[in-house]
């Protein structure tokens, strides 16, 4: 089995060849990345400041089956500075949840949403922007961008009061945006004027994130950021969120890969068939805890 990294000298070189019985998972990464696993995360120790968002018993009715719940009576918050990781198996109720947060099914949802201490009426993504929410989406392609635009146009798409002009979109305003937040997130790309389905993976990623802090959230709602993305687009977006969260960004951070979800999360909230069933700190969190708590014979925890 051959290992290939890109090279300063040339476009690719081999840097390790080994059978295929002596392979695993952290050898595999190590090679790929250059570096240990254990730099795959880096994660600095939280100080969560005050409160930011709290979740009362947030349901989502399940239309196609009535009197049933994709989400049932959830409950929880995020502090300033704070990332708090949502796991759950499939079908756990963890992308409705978001959804719920964000507006999207205003009409099937019903609990209380605070953010900074005030109760928040979200019925729409719109009122959800606004109470300083920004959904990163699960996804990109279909939901987090427009494939046929170009990088800065993607950009902007949430903030386009920033970009205005006597009533018009500024070319000029739009790349400036884009430009500021290429930099701050290190985007590979040709130019901001590139459609954004030429990108990789994790420089699409990039771009919806680039687009959502744009419009200065207090919340960042985060669901599979780095699936479908290369080792070392991985990391990057690791360090983007520990430097989010010490920044005083509350992260609610959802990931169906155990090894991220302890790694990246201050505390952890499980999920099992749409209800809580646990929430642990980072200390007391653990590989058999969470799957133990994310089986559906969990009960769940008031």
């Amino acid at each position: 089995y051959k290992v290939w990294r890109k090279s300063r000298a040339i476009v690719r070189e081999v840097i390790w060849e080994i059978r295929v019985k002596s392979v695993t998972h952290d050898k595999m990464v190590r090679l790929m990345v250059g570096r240990d696993l254990t730099e795959l995360f880096p994660k600095s120790t939280a100080i969560p400041g005050e409160e930011v968002l709290r979740v009362a018993d947030l349901s989502l009715a399940d239309r196609q089956r009535p009197g049933r719940f994709l989400v049932q009576n959830v409950s929880f918050a995020v502090h300033r500075g704070e990332v708090v990781g949502l796991f759950g198996l499939m079908g756990a109720g963890r992308t409705e949840l978001l959804q719920s947060l964000f507006g999207l099914h205003p009409q099937a949802t019903t609990g209380k949403v605070f953010v900074g201490g005030q109760q928040v009426q979200i019925n729409s993504p719109a009122a959800a922007i606004a109470a300083g929410l920004a959904l990163a989406p699960e996804d990109r392609k279909q939901e987090g961008l427009v494939l046929p635009l170009s990088v800065a146009a993607n950009v902007s798409l949430s903030s386009l009061k920033k970009t205005e002009s006597w009533g018009l979109l500024s070319s000029a305003k739009e790349l400036q945006l884009a430009g500021g937040y290429a930099t701050r997130l290190r985007l590979k790309t040709p130019s901001l004027r590139q459609l954004v389905r030429n990108l990789s993976g994790g420089n699409q990623q990039k771009v919806v994130l680039s687009k959502w802090l744009a419009t200065n959230p207090r919340v960042l709602l985060l669901d599979e950021p780095t699936r479908g993305i290369d080792i070392n687009s991985k990391r990057e977006i690791y360090a983007l969120i520990n430097e989010l969260a010490q920044g005083g960004l509350g992260i609610v951070m959802v990931s169906s890969e155990l090894p991220e979800i302890l790694a990246i999360s201050d505390r952890i909230v499980v999920l099992s068939q749409g209800r809580k069933t646990a929430e642990l700190t980072h200390s007391e969190a653990n590989e058999e805890r969470i799957l133990k708590a994310a089986l559906p014979t969990g009960k769940a925890i008031a």
